[in-house]
């Protein structure tokens, strides 16, 4: 049996002291990050971890109902049917999705000069609870054999059938595919395109959607595609802890805070870099009319300048017909990790994406340029009026778009691309500022899609 430790790095010291008095009493603990195997993804092994877990013994603080890794820990267990215990380092008013997952669980506080003596005797119960009754094993074993006995029997009497129906499936499949294959009409044709094509796919903000072509797949079967122009003005990530650069009444807007070292702090005044978890990674692969956020939603209170809240926006996709999102790849998406992270790289399934810092070559290869300028939807969609402000000051049309990329040694900022303004490109930016650019990218099924532009 083992149980899996969810806590907040803030509280490693009380985990460690749980694992110990555990694993003296015989069990298995899995803590991270002493059991994240080195070259491992973090992700993974913390998936691992859990589906090989009993129960999951929760430490509950301030800082735990907060992080958004303790938050997937939980989801995770939730959603396995794996027991939880919830022990309270201290009293903490729930998040809504914290409550949502935890309103059923078993929950127990700490108490003054705490042995964990009640963790312990949870840990004993579980270990009775799955090693009592042996015999009933042994009888299921004995009952499962005499099935089988039974089923051996009955097996001869159907193999010529089987091979019957075997014989008739391969006939029907070489004559299908010989049809599919002369081409049957039923199918459409690849979508005929270059790297560097404009096409019409999919619609938001009440207009068509142009894509600049930026790869092909080698087998010419898919297509990278990134949008024309900055679709939108939004936050990455609102700040976790509801309000921006404020925390319990602390007030973090000095260069000097304690958010410039605290990398969990961070993530609660100014929004999470991590794309796997972030608010616009929602929100653009969602076509429901009401988006559900794992952690704090995109609200205008929790943005720098309390402004472009989204979080009562349908999803991005919403406006997509069914074929053109049958048409979207789910791609897997390679991500640099944030500071809090042990591994390097964070893996994720998404139709649309923001593009990485590497990904960028892709517009140097098609040759095609890496600025953009907002539509006339989005500036007047944009609350923060940032985009006027510079346009207004320096003349400058193009403006500033996010990438998913986290910049390293830190827990809320990421890069962007810049206006050319300057001649280093790339900026460094605050996931909870909300006056920036979203410019996304999808792959699609050359096979399947239908550029509106295209004569059928």
């Amino acid at each position: 049996m083992q149980i899996f430790i969810s806590h907040s790095s803030k509280n490693a010291a009380a985990a460690t002291e749980i694992c110990r008095l555990l694993e003296e009493r015989g069990t298995k603990c899995f803590i991270a990050p002493r059991d994240i195997r080195t070259g491992r993804e973090y992700a993974e092994e913390i998936v691992n971890g859990l589906d090989a877990s009993s129960a999951v013994i929760l430490l509950m603080s301030k800082e735990a109902n907060h992080s958004p890794h303790v938050l997937r820990e939980v989801e995770r267990a939730v959603s396995k049917s794996i027991p939880i215990l919830v022990y309270k380092l201290e009293e903490v008013a729930l998040s809504k999705s914290m409550e949502y997952f935890l309103m059923t669980h078993q929950w127990v506080g700490l108490q003054d000069k705490d042995s964990y003596e009640r963790i312990l005797s949870f840990a004993a119960d579980l270990q009775q609870q799955t090693t009592k009754e042996p015999g009933a094993q042994v009888q299921a074993a004995g009952r499962q054999s005499a099935q089988a006995q039974k089923a051996g029997k009955r097996q001869n009497s159907k193999k010529t059938v089987l091979a019957a129906l075997l014989f008739c499936v391969l006939v029907i499949g070489i004559i299908a595919g010989s049809f599919l294959f002369r081409g049957s009409g039923q199918e459409k044709r690849k979508a005929q395109v270059q790297v560097g094509d404009t096409v019409t796919f999919g619609s938001y903000n009440g207009e068509e959607i142009n894509w600049r072509v930026l790869k092909i797949s080698e087998d010419g079967s898919q297509a990278v595609l990134v949008a024309a122009d900055i679709l939108t003005m939004k936050a990455f990530d609102a700040a976790e802890g509801g309000r921006y650069n404020w925390y319990e009444s602390t007030d973090y807007w000095s260069q000097n805070s304690a958010a410039d070292t605290d990398f969990e702090l961070q993530i609660l005044v100014r929004g999470n870099n991590d794309w796997s978890v972030s608010n616009i990674r929602t929100w653009l692969n969602s076509a429901n009319e009401v988006v559900v956020y794992a952690d704090q939603p995109p609200e205008g209170s929790a943005m720098a300048e309390k402004k472009n809240g989204y979080q009562n926006e349908a999803g991005f996709l919403h406006d997509f017909t069914a074929e053109e999102i049958a048409a979207i790849v789910e791609t897997e998406i390679v991500t640099n990790s944030n500071v809090l992270y042990d591994a390097d790289t964070v893996t994720s399934m998404d139709r649309v994406y923001l593009l990485s810092m590497e990904e960028l070559q892709w517009f140097d290869e098609a040759g095609i340029s890496k600025l953009a300028v907002p539509t006339q939807a989005a500036v007047e969609q944009d609350g923060s009026c940032w985009y006027m402000l510079d346009y207004t000051e320096y003349n400058i049309k193009e403006y500033c778009w996010w990438l998913r990329e986290p910049v390293a040694d830190t827990a809320s900022r990421c890069y962007l691309v810049g206006n050319g303004y300057t001649q280093e490109n790339i900026r460094r930016e605050n996931a909870g500022l909300e006056g920036y650019g979203v410019r996304p990218a999808l792959t699609v099924d050359l096979y399947k899609v239908s550029f509106r532009n295209e004569e059928e």
